[in-house]
Order: structure tokens, then C-alpha cells, then sequence
């Protein structure tokens, strides 16, 4: 019987997605006519440029891997759909997030 319980729970690690690298964040700031915003994680806050698919609004919770550079398909949780963005900046403070944010959409 423990044999058993002990394949169980091998099979269960083998066949189970991971999500590597998943952050889950809150949309802060959205500025119409700019296609950048900035979501603020528990590890800072991310500048990610907005490239298809939904259009996240301010108060909207993202999860996806936008705590590395490049391009990403990440899920918009608040709106149940995936959106596409390019990781510009993470890991940032709120002043310095600011301050790149203003330098791209101004």
C-alpha cells in the first residue's frame, strides 16, 4: 500500500502544469492614448507595453511571466481573457516606475 501512495505521488509531480515564473499583479496605472501601463507586484512594479488581445484597465489583476524581458502572453484575471505584452522593466521602485513610464508616454 505505501508503494502505491508513493507512485500516486510521483504520477501526480509528473503530470501537473507549472507555471514557471507566474507574478500576479494589479494594473496602477493605464493612460489613455499610451500603449504602456504599470502593475505593481509584490516584487516591485513591471512597465509592460500592451501588443493584442484584452486591453487591461487600472484595477485589473494580471497573472503571467512579465518578471523577465520580452514578449509574453500573460491572463488578465479581472476580465478573463489573455492579452500580449512586451516586458519593458521589472523589479522596479514606484518613483523610478514613474518616472520610465513618463519618459515613454509623454
Amino acid at each position: 500500500m505505501r508503494t502505491l501512495s508513493s507512485l500516486l505521488a510521483v504520477a501526480c509531480l509528473l503530470f501537473t502544469p507549472v507555471v514557471a515564473n507566474a507574478a500576479k499583479g494589479v494594473v496602477v496605472l493605464y493612460k489613455s492614448g499610451c500603449s504602456y501601463y504599470i502593475v505593481e507586484t509584490n516584487l516591485g512594479y513591471a512597465i509592460l507595453e500592451w501588443y493584442g488581445g484584452n486591453d487591461p484597465s487600472e484595477g485589473d489583476v494580471l497573472v503571467g511571466d512579465y518578471e523577465t524581458y520580452g514578449m509574453k502572453d500573460i491572463y488578465n484575471l479581472t476580465a478573463d481573457a489573455e492579452t500580449k505584452v512586451w516586458v519593458e522593466d521589472f523589479w522596479l521602485s514606484k518613483s523610478r516606475a514613474i518616472e520610465k513610464y513618463y519618459d515613454k508616454c509623454n
